[in-house]
């Protein structure tokens, strides 16, 4: 964390944050900096290929231990002014009605087990039709909802494609749902509902939008995709702003803590929020379980003819602001995999100091793609694959090469951006656990040829949640009060790199077109 308790006075607001590696409880001073915070890892549930989800239970049980953790380290906290909650978006369970049960885990974002689902939609007749018709349309009337649409293509990212899969597969779901018995959320509104006792059903825009079955122009529900999926409309939860009156916390159900909920939102669209990144065309990489580069697009929707679905990344009194993301699905995961699994290195950090005693990567290339790759190939069946081993290749230069293959990812993901758009970035600025890796951020800024700029305060989704609950709570009147309140960041730029990886870069991206053509079943040579 950027602060210690000198920040601290008698008024705090209470941000939990549930990521993919980790769920923790941060104490967020009206200097808009953390100054105590909790913390529990989190792995997910042992399951087949493909397969990632969370037990609701155990999530919940490890929401109060850090929370209660927070205040034991922290007796004098007293109760806080608010309670921010962000969470990994597009995670969804559904549980009964009644008697609050959860009837399914967790499934993650990153679960790519709809994939067959996701290509069965999208070969569809009736989607093509659908698809065509909305062309069409867009070209007469230059709807930009239109044109999205007739672009569009499911990925297993979609909850409409995981959700479906999952009532498919459990004809019984399905009819509860019709039958009102169950309710569906995404793990913002699994949180709401338990931290207040079982009486508040309701998520935000942000997170809604995330789903792929909500509307981000019209801002509701999309009846059209609800029916194209045979997903009951009514199993989902009201829509709320981001920063909103989401009903108090339940004492005897939380920990204790009794305030209001202030503010839900996507963990990626808070860390936007806490870099401050409020003027369109700003762009944050976030680097934990996995890695997502945003960039704020403004107050009207903007979409990519390549496959990026507008996203909501925030709103605040009835006025949303928009987003586009690509993601790298596997950073944080892929570099614990690599130390514990393979045994390349005791942890991450001696995995980061083997990468730098390697000068180069001796012509190894890493394709970072465990999990399938997405923007945009949007390949989930793709996998790891390394070009160029040699016998005399050493470990600490494939260990390199993975980090250079994590920069090169975000760089395509960058400059597809910067196409689809007709923007140029001008700097990137990084939070997460992985950015404290100081030769990915090295390699990041050398591959892109741009600043990085590094921030003091790790915890970026925490801090943006809460100060969203610091405007609900009346601390700040607006963003841009916001803005007065000073950041601290490192600042990696390494021009003298850029020649030497726009050619190695140039190998990586050939390397991800055989790959690719690979897992089409594609001879990659003639």
């Amino acid at each position: 964390m950027a602060s210690d308790g000198s920040d601290q006075d008698s008024r705090w607001i209470l941000a939990l944050d549930a990521g993919g590696s980790g769920i923790r409880a941060t104490a967020v001073g009206r200097s808009g900096k953390a100054f105590a915070m909790s913390r529990q890892r989190l792995t997910p549930l042992p399951g087949p290929d493909g397969a990632v989800e969370f037990d609701p239970e155990k999530i919940w049980k490890i929401v109060i231990s850090v929370t209660q953790s927070l205040f034991d380290k922290h007796p004098d906290l007293g109760q806080p002014d608010a309670v921010a909650v962000t969470v990994q978006r597009a995670t969804f369970c559904l549980w009964e009605e009644k008697s609050g049960k959860p009837i399914t885990n967790l499934i993650s974002w990153s679960d790519v087990r709809s994939a067959e689902t996701a290509a069965r939609m999208n070969r569809s007749v009736l989607w093509r039709i659908i698809r065509l018709g909305a062309g069409i349309a867009a070209r007469v009337t230059g709807n930009a909802f239109l044109r999205t649409a007739s672009m569009l293509r499911f990925t297993t990212v979609h909850v409409s494609c995981r959700l479906k899969s999952l009532l498919d597969q459990n004809p019984s779901f399905r009819e509860a749902c019709r039958e009102g018995v169950l309710r569906f959320g995404t793990l913002d509104t699994w949180l709401l509902f338990r931290m207040s006792g079982g009486r508040i059903w309701a998520t935000d825009t942000s997170n809604a939008a995330a789903t792929s079955l909500y509307n981000p122009f019209k801002l509701k529900w999309n009846r059209l995709f609800c029916w194209l999926f045979d997903i009951p409309v009514t199993i989902l939860p009201p829509v709320l702003n981001s920063v909103d009156d989401f009903g108090m916390t339940d004492p005897d159900s939380f920990a204790g803590v009794q305030a209001p909920v202030k503010a839900l939102v996507g963990d990626q669209m808070a860390a936007l929020f806490g870099h401050r990144c409020f003027d369109p065309g700003e762009v944050k990489v976030s680097k934990g379980s996995g890695g997502f580069v945003t960039i704020n697009v403004g107050p009207k929707p903007r979409f990519s003819p390549r496959g990026l679905f507008p996203l909501i990344a925030w709103s605040i009194g009835g006025k949303a602001t928009y987003m586009l993301e690509g993601q790298v699905a596997s950073v944080g995961t892929l570099i614990d995999w690599l130390s514990s699994e393979l045994g390349f290195a005791a942890s991450p950090e001696e995995l980061d100091a083997l990468a730098e005693e390697a000068v180069d990567s001796g012509g190894v290339v890493f394709l970072p793609t465990p999990l399938g790759i997405r923007f945009p190939y949007f390949r989930s069946e793709m996998r790891c694959a390394v070009f160029g081993l040699g016998l005399g290749t050493t470990k600490s230069q494939l260990a390199r090469a993975m980090y250079e293959g994590i920069a090169y990812r975000i760089r395509e993901i960058i400059e597809g951006i910067e196409k689809d758009l007709k923007v140029h970035v001008r700097q990137l600025k990084v939070d997460g656990g992985v950015s404290r890796s100081t030769i990915l951020v090295r390699l990041l800024s050398a591959s892109c040829g741009i600043p990085v700029l590094r921030s003091a305060e790790q915890e970026l989704s925490s801090v943006g949640a809460a100060c969203m609950a610091g405007i609900g709570a009346g601390w700040w009147r607006s963003e841009e009060e916001l803005r007065d309140i000073p950041q601290q960041y490192e600042v990696f730029s390494n021009p003298r790199e850029e020649e030497l990886f726009n050619r190695e870069y140039s190998r990586w991206r050939l390397a991800v077109h055989l790959a690719h053509r690979y897992s089409r079943g594609q001879k990659a040579l003639p």
